[in-house]
């Protein structure tokens, strides 16, 4: 794999259990620049403690700064 497909790949920086969760984190990330996708978000909705929670994932070139951002504000 090349460094523009590792960059560009998308990476899981957290997994969290509730919605609101999700979009706190989504907010913070995006006020910092940061695109986030939401994975499993429905199904988190439908099997509410069996899906193993909604993962935020960012492109591999954002992934260290998002994981900063989230441990200081989280």
């Amino acid at each position: 794999m090349d460094t523009q497909q590792t960059n560009t790949a998308l990476v899981t920086v957290a997994t969290v259990g509730q919605n609101y969760e999700a979009y706190i984190l989504k907010g913070l990330l995006e006020e910092e620049g940061i695109a986030v996708y939401l994975k499993d978000e429905l199904f988190s909705q439908l099997l509410a403690g069996v899906s193993g929670g909604i993962k935020l994932q960012v492109s591999g070139a954002d992934a260290e700064k998002a994981r900063e951002l989230i441990n200081q504000n989280h």
